[in-house]
């Protein structure tokens, strides 16, 4: 406690630099704390997917100008169409899906007012939560492969039931902390089983994806699967196949065009897609890179020259405490308290301006839970990663500033300024 008054009334008699320390750290490490949430979410992106990157292939379709144009087509031909990829040897299994939004109702039991009001999208204008879902058909979920306890999971006969009858669903980790499997949301939807912490495709023609803590899985009923509008969408929009290494692309897009259909349908890789735009964030975030390593530099060389200018003008002061035994580490430790001090407060102002600098996107990406560069958060591990950077420039300096301190005599200090 003495070390810390101490550290208190060094800090008040050199209020100025330390004023100007606190403006450098709270903007220093806000920019910090965004590059760190850029590049956390380009490492999940790479590593979190629950489709195998490298065999994954999104259908998505071309220009479109007049619409899908259904009329055109029929379930006959759409359904050959699926036959044929049933035959093909380079395809190993596809599925279709289609994104969907469950309104939860109170109606049908009282719910958590935490729970609530996380789920609850004010951006969409919605004033009731909902749960995003992916609702899914049994060769997708096949594909899926998850690895689910004994018991838990999708059987056929869920495949089997109509749109509004009772039906097993998977529910994401965050649900862990308000119902157990057994339970019943909405009086329709049985969970058995949680998904892991990873994300998925809810959109084969966008970059973010949905992440799982939050979302559910249904399975999808039969007379959603055999509608002809509904399977004509998923066609375009909601396909997923797994393909062989050397798989022939350009005969397999011929195979997924419905003759004479004026929007052409393409294969992109769903690894590559993530990877292209990894490294396109990466490459925008170069100058904040720049500017974070600059932080770091100019705090480092901003607390070594503010320390030594410190001991300078307390020569007498110090040169009396080494006199009566105090020893250069102990000296160094106060004056490393002085700097943890002005560090940590330059912290929490750093932090606070980020939550005020990017409070809408902040409240954005909890609302949606989507998987993309932009998904800023402040989680533990994100915290973790920013006192690190801090502890670094603390640690960093004080080993300079012991050079100084190590060649410090009593009797040349004692004679110096108070």
């Amino acid at each position: 406690m003495f070390r810390i008054q101490s550290a208190i009334a060094a800090l008040k008699n050199r209020w100025v630099i330390s004023i100007l320390l606190l403006i450098q750290f709270t903007y220093g490490l806000s920019t910090i704390t965004g590059s760190v949430n850029i590049f956390y979410n380009l490492s999940y992106l790479n590593t979190q997917s629950i489709l195998d990157l490298k065999s994954t292939y999104l259908v998505v379709p071309g220009k479109i100008t007049n619409g899908f144009q259904k009329e055109k087509f029929n379930q006959e031909q759409v359904e050959n169409l699926y036959t044929q990829l049933d035959h093909n040897p380079d395809v190993i299994s596809y599925g279709t899906y289609y994104e969907d939004n469950i309104m939860l109702d109170p109606g049908m039991g009282p719910l958590n007012n935490t729970m609530v009001a996380e789920l609850t999208k004010t951006n969409l204008g919605y004033n009731e939560p909902s749960i995003s879902a992916i609702v899914m058909d049994q060769n997708y979920y096949q594909l899926l492969d998850l690895k689910l306890e004994p018991g838990q999971g999708f059987s056929a006969e869920d495949f089997n039931k109509n749109r509004n009858e009772n039906v097993d669903v998977l529910v994401g980790s965050y649900f862990k902390k308000y119902y157990k499997i057994g339970d019943v949301i909405n009086g329709q939807y049985k969970i058995n089983g949680f998904l892991p912490d990873k994300y998925i495709v809810n959109n084969n023609t966008s970059n973010i994806y949905q992440k799982l803590d939050k979302a559910m899985f249904i399975p999808m009923s039969k007379d959603i699967y055999n509608d002809y509008n509904s399977m004509f969408t998923r066609l375009h929009l909601g396909t997923i196949l797994s393909l062989r290494d050397g798989a022939d692309l350009e005969k397999l897009t011929q195979t997924l065009r419905l003759p004479g259909n004026d929007v052409l349908l393409s294969l992109k890789n769903f690894g590559d897609e993530v990877r292209q735009n990894v490294r396109d964030n990466a490459f925008i975030e170069i100058p904040q890179l720049i500017l974070g390593a600059s932080f770091i530099i100019f705090s480092v060389i901003g607390i070594v020259v503010t320390t030594v200018v410190s001991i300078m003008i307390r020569k007498r002061e110090l040169g009396i405490k080494l006199a009566l035994g105090e020893s250069k580490l102990g000296i160094l430790g106060q004056i490393s308290i002085e700097n943890s001090i002005i560090g940590l407060t330059g912290a929490v102002l750093s932090l606070t301006h980020f939550l005020w600098k990017y409070n809408g996107l902040l409240r954005f990406s909890s609302e949606f839970n989507y998987a993309s560069p932009l998904d800023y958060k402040l989680n533990g591990t994100i915290l973790f990663f920013v006192f690190l950077v801090l502890f670094m420039i603390i640690m960093i300096s004080s080993c300079i500033v012991y050079l100084f301190i190590r060649r410090l005599e009593p009797k040349s200090l004692i004679g110096g300024m108070e």
